[in-house]
């Protein structure tokens, strides 16, 4: 009981990062200005072009990058991204 007690107060600060190398799922996924669906999609992306992606939350789109120079591209919805950290 101790260790589970131990392991979880670093969540208590806040809400944790998952991050990796984001692949879309089908062609022409959505990317969004903003990080919810009902805002100006900006782009679109297709399988097999890697994106590195962060989230702060199961339930919060991923935000976007390029892997070569880290560019932000927008913010994706999870049913259009599988990623390698979350």
């Amino acid at each position: 009981m101790l260790t589970l007690s131990l392991l979880t107060i670093p969540m208590l600060g806040g809400t944790a990062a998952a991050g990796g190398t984001c692949f879309a799922t089908h062609a022409d996924a959505p990317i969004y200005a903003g990080d919810n669906p009902w805002t100006e999609i900006v782009g679109y992306l297709d399988p097999g072009i890697p994106v590195n992606g962060t989230r702060q939350g199961a339930d919060a789109l991923w935000q976007v990058s390029g892997t070569d120079n880290h560019q932000q591209l927008g913010f994706m919805r999870p049913a259009d991204l599988t990623c390698d950290g979350g």
